[in-house]
């Protein structure tokens, strides 16, 4: 498939998808690799104490995947200047999570061109769990 470029692009263009599954492996390697130190982000029955139905995915790491689909779907083309995450409902263990987007706008701002992203994710039953803007300069 050839490139994108940012004249092929159009505002309200709708982004590929990308789906992750939260495993408990997937899950454990990313505990270990951050250090974490939070029992709600790995041990259950703690996060049952609190209220919750399960282990809950750690926020940073669900939101590392709002910049991937836009590096997916453009490659090395663009790099990621801004991310702004507003969650809404935890992703909990074993979580299908679709992530999901749109272009807003398109604009030049100091001679780079860039567009403007509204990202969203969302459990396999459709609840939405963040909300994410994610600006990309063309290199």
């Amino acid at each position: 498939m050839n490139p994108i470029n940012y004249d092929q692009i159009n505002e309200q263009e709708e982004i590929p998808a990308l789906t992750i599954t939260f495993s408990a492996d997937k899950n454990k390697r990313y505990c270990r690799l951050e250090h974490e130190i939070n029992p709600l982000h790995f041990d259950a029955e703690y996060a049952r104490k609190l209220g919750y139905k399960d282990i809950v995915i750690a926020g940073i790491f669900t939101a590392s995947f709002f910049p991937k689909i836009i590096t997916d779907w453009l490659g090395n083309i663009v790099s990621i200047e801004r991310v702004s995450v507003k969650f809404i409902n935890p992703a909990y263990l074993n979580d299908v999570v679709t992530y999901k987007g749109k272009v807003l706008r398109k604009f030049t701002e100091k001679g780079m061109k860039k567009i403007d992203c509204n990202t969203w994710s969302e459990n396999s039953g459709h609840e939405k769990l963040a909300e994410a803007r994610v600006i990309a300069a063309f290199k």
